[in-house]
């Protein structure tokens, strides 16, 4: 995940002297990689990649504690401001004017931490300028300063944050809990969901949905520029229902990317504070209700232990300070003889073994401070995939023929699934596709390559393609199986090359070629060709790489050179309609021990030319030794398969 800093937002949270190319080089060598750094409007911008395991890091405060904790290992001082964590509640001691009551019901499960606030007096109106600016240098749309609070705090310190017009809830209850299958909720970008149940939200005391939690709000209670009551509203999700939910339904949001990574719900009260303050400020706002903290289960601090042998072991550098490097990431240390202990903050649940505790050891220590070893013993051997190593072999060796791989997609459109007649119930389809094109997994190669000759036909009309890649057969109650397909395709009646190159693939295995068993060669169907409109034939062959592989001999036999030349001759011969050439060779190359090899030299129309060649390893080869065998040879094309050479 990556996410847009500027750096006088940065500055919010960090007193440092050190310059933006300072922070971008440090930063990744020992943190957050900063992808680049550029201006926008003045601004200076740091686009920053953040490790899905480090959501305490997808904020403006996280990359400032992590800079605070980094940039001194450099010899730049720097200062962790306003810390979210030290923010302090001070509402409930304050008087109300106006009491407004919420009716809660949640369920912990889904929903670890609840915390909410009515405000009224709420004037709704542009943000400041100063807000509008930042909010759409990190790629945000401001919208209104009650929304931008929300979105601030969410950029700020990575608690999504929501706020509903308290006079659109009925009744002023909020019940959160799962959906049923086919309930509808339209989200504030005015779209209508369907959803799967399963999913969490919030339902008011008309029985109407309001909020679908942790990835959009619901358009029946948004702010409005009449709003002057908002409920504001931070919490903390079940991960795996938001997961679900946003996938299931194709939406993806920023709150979705965070809640779905597990957020900290010691943060959830700190950020409401914060908001009601900014909503003081900003709208005008009066507090209108108490706090409601609905927090079952608090944060129960533990502790990760790890031996300082192995630290050096993976390491390889004894290090010194250990304490120092670890305290300022907010972990309390303890160390003696042999092991170091570390308390574990809530907001670095990801930290749970031992080697976690290595990670960031090394990585404050510095990975570019770690000097190089040579192993003490051999590497290990890796023996190369068997598989992989065929595949590229034939990939190459089709290369240097004259073909051209393609890759198409794994995922087919039901229209093709229909044209090809393939079974729509034996497929696995794509529960949520992200378009009509990608629906179903592909049981077979072939729609994607005729797809793209239909294409590449507009623009050449001799074509030979090959596609290497895997179908997905169907398996009841379980995961596809993936089977490596070879396919090549010509456009043209080109039946006798497709036999050739198959021969020719099988050789690498050291296998003759088995029709049925290793693969086949035929010609695409002509109904088919012409609902795709390809107005031309194509040959199609099919290897089956993973029966090849399982039955591949690859002990190469030595035939040497030999001492005497060979006598040649061409033969042509006039043959039926059906007549075959692969028995006819098979048959011929068998009847004379002098008879080396038959081979097809040429076809036109109904006549084929085949080339005998006669050997013998022991002497040089007469017209008379040649006589007997050619008469054999002639006699047995006549009785066996009824032609007769062209004279």
């Amino acid at each position: 995940m990556n996410i847009l800093i500027p750096d006088s937002w940065l500055q919010e949270f960090l007193k440092t002297k050190a310059t933006p190319q300072q922070l971008k080089e440090y930063l990744s060598l020992c943190g957050p990689s900063v992808e680049r750094i550029y201006k926008k409007n003045g601004e200076i911008l740091y686009d920053i990649e953040i490790t899905s395991n480090r959501p305490d890091a997808m904020s403006v405060a996280g990359i400032a504690r992590e800079a605070a904790a980094i940039l001194p290992r450099f010899g730049i001082a720097a200062t962790f401001l306003n810390d979210p964590y030290d923010i302090k509640s001070k509402v409930e001691s304050r008087k109300l004017k106006v009491e407004k009551k919420l009716f809660i019901k949640t369920d912990p499960k889904l929903n670890p931490r609840w915390a909410s606030i009515v405000l009224s007096g709420v004037h709704v109106g542009p943000s400041p300028t100063r807000l509008i600016k930042l909010l759409e240098a990190t790629g945000i749309r401001p919208v209104n300063n009650v929304v931008d609070i929300t979105n601030y705090l969410m950029r700020s310190y990575g608690q999504p944050t929501h706020a509903f017009d308290y006079n659109e809830i009925g009744g002023g209850k909020m019940i959160l809990r799962t959906s049923r299958k086919g309930e509808k909720i339209v989200t504030l970008d005015g779209k209508t969901h369907v959803l799967p149940g399963g999913d969490i939200v919030i339902e008011d005391g008309n029985e109407r949905l309001i909020d679908l939690c942790g990835i959009m709000g619901g358009y029946n209670s948004s702010i409005k520029n009449s709003t002057t009551s908002v409920v504001l509203f931070t919490q903390t999700y079940n991960p795996e229902n938001i997961r679900k939910t946003s996938m299931a339904l194709a939406h993806r949001t920023d709150a979705a990317g965070l809640f779905e990574k597990g957020l900290d719900s010691e943060l959830v009260l700190p950020t409401l504070v914060r908001g009601i303050t900014l909503m003081e400020e900003m709208t005008g706002a009066r507090l209108a209700s108490k706090v409601y903290d609905i927090y079952p289960s608090p944060y129960k601090p533990y502790t990760v232990s790890v031996s300082k042998k192995k630290v050096t072991a993976y390491i390889g550098e004894d290090i010194k300070n250990i304490e120092k490097i670890l305290t300022p990431l907010g972990f309390r240390t303890k160390i003696d003889a042999s092991s170091v202990t570390v308390t574990v903050p809530s907001f670095r649940k990801d930290v749970t073994l031992d080697v976690d505790i290595i990670e960031e050891a090394a990585r404050m220590f510095g990975y570019h401070n770690i000097a190089a070893h040579l192993p003490a013993s051999e590497p290990p051997v890796v023996l190369p995939d068997v598989e992989l190593s065929y595949e590229q072999e034939i990939k190459t060796r089709l290369r240097d023929w004259g073909y051209t791989e393609l890759y198409t997609y794994s995922m087919i459109p039901e229209k093709l699934m229909d044209m090809f007649g393939l079974n729509k119930h034996k497929a696995y389809k794509i529960a949520n596709p992200l378009s009509d094109e990608w629906v179903y997994m592909r049981p077979t190669l072939l729609p994607g390559i005729l797809a793209a000759i239909k294409e590449n036909l507009k623009h050449e009309h001799s074509l030979q393609l090959f596609e290497l890649g895997m179908t997905y057969g169907y398996r009841q109650h379980d995961l596809p199986k993936e089977t490596p397909v070879l396919m090549v395709a010509w456009t043209g009646n080109r039946l006798r090359e497709a036999k050739g190159l198959a021969e020719a693939i099988a050789a690498l295995f050291g296998l003759p070629f088995e029709e049925g068993v290793y693969g086949s060669v035929s010609e695409a169907d002509a109904e088919i060709l012409a609902k795709m409109e390809i107005t031309e034939p194509v040959t199609i062959l099919t290897v089956h790489i993973e029966e090849m592989v399982r039955r591949a001999n690859p002990v190469k036999k030595y035939i040497p050179i030999p001492k005497y030349p060979p006598v040649i001759e061409d033969f042509s011969f006039v043959v039926p309609p059906d007549f075959r050439v692969g028995p006819f060779i098979d048959v011929l190359s068998k009847i004379h021990k002098l008879i080396q090899s038959v081979t097809l030299l040429d076809g036109y129309e109904n006549k084929r030319t085949f080339r005998v060649t006669y050997l013998d390893t022991a002497r040089t080869l007469t017209n008379l030794d040649v006589a007997p065998v050619h008469q054999k040879f002639l006699e047995y094309a006549a009785e066996k398969f009824g032609i007769s050479p062209v004279i």
